[in-house]
């Protein structure tokens, strides 16, 4: 009620513990080979919580470590050859192509089409 003083007024009608004996991973030296990392060989595919390798043991510190760490992946991956900064910069060459084809063809329609990654705007 100290911290919560609005709590006051709520009265609890249902409270439960659960314990459970070997509820964490007993850490032994050299067992941190065998967590995963958050990056994998799956350009599009990440692994996030307190079991992956990250400093924090099993914990909810860990959990939110490693998805930070995802986040810093995705990140990296995006930026990197093939990710979406590098479809988004393909993107806008081939919308210029088209946009200087299609002046040089005199209001003609081109006729080729060109990709459009998923995650462009036509408009």
């Amino acid at each position: 009620n100290k911290l919560f003083p609005s709590s006051r007024k709520l009265n609890c009608t249902w409270s439960n513990v659960v314990k459970l004996g070997q509820s964490l991973y007993r850490e032994k030296p050299g067992q941190d080979k065998f967590r995963p990392k958050q990056a994998t060989p799956i350009s599009n595919f990440f692994l996030a919580g307190s079991y992956t390798y990250q400093d924090y043991l099993d914990s909810m510190e860990g959990a939110t470590r490693s998805g930070l760490m995802v986040a810093d992946e995705i990140i990296a991956r995006a930026d990197g050859k093939g990710g979406l900064k590098d479809l988004s910069d393909i993107y806008k060459t081939n919308k210029k192509e088209a946009e200087v084809g299609g002046a040089n063809q005199s209001g003609s329609a081109s006729t080729e089409e060109k990709a459009i990654p998923f995650f462009a705007s036509t408009a």
